[in-house]
């Protein structure tokens, strides 16, 4: 555990882990959508609502501002349609926890706690996929050392 992340995670963690447990390695990793078609949402929304504006005969200026308007809706609905996890290897298992679509890192409650041994699988590009007691997952490349990790440990 190498970043402040990973130390913030693991401080707000303890709350949701079993009495004496100790965090190895942190992963955070999201569920739901494919994370590029968030920017897919984004640039729709974007370019969407601009191009409708400037239909509607509105200056330019509104169209910049609808578009600006329509790409924040465009990334509020990507997101609304992401889980994000928090996977943490410990001394006993693998812990998956739950935390907010919006704002920090703040885990909220305990999905599944898998045994030691539970392979992530090969992780490559610059977001990995991978499954996860039955949760397809989504891992971004900056915590694929950290991933590396969990394999080494317990594969």
């Amino acid at each position: 555990m190498t970043s402040k992340i990973s130390a913030s995670v693991v401080e707000r963690s303890q709350g949701l882990l079993e009495p004496g447990e100790q965090v190895r390695r942190v992963l955070l990793a999201q569920g739901g959508i494919n994370p590029w078609a968030q920017v897919v949402f984004f640039m729709m929304g974007l370019i969407g609502v601009r191009a409708v504006a400037v239909a509607a005969g509105a200056e330019s200026g509104f169209g910049s501002l609808g578009g600006a308007l329509g790409g924040l809706a465009g990334g509020l609905i990507g997101a609304a349609l992401t889980s994000r996890r928090v996977v943490l290897m410990t001394d006993r298992g693998v812990v998956v926890l739950e935390y907010g679509r919006f704002g920090g890192v703040k885990p909220t409650r305990v999905l599944a706690r898998l045994p030691l041994g539970t392979a992530l699988g090969t992780l490559s590009g610059t977001w990995a996929q991978t499954e996860l007691d039955g949760e397809r997952l989504w891992v971004h490349k900056k915590w694929h050392s950290d991933a590396a990790a969990f394999a080494g440990r317990l594969g």
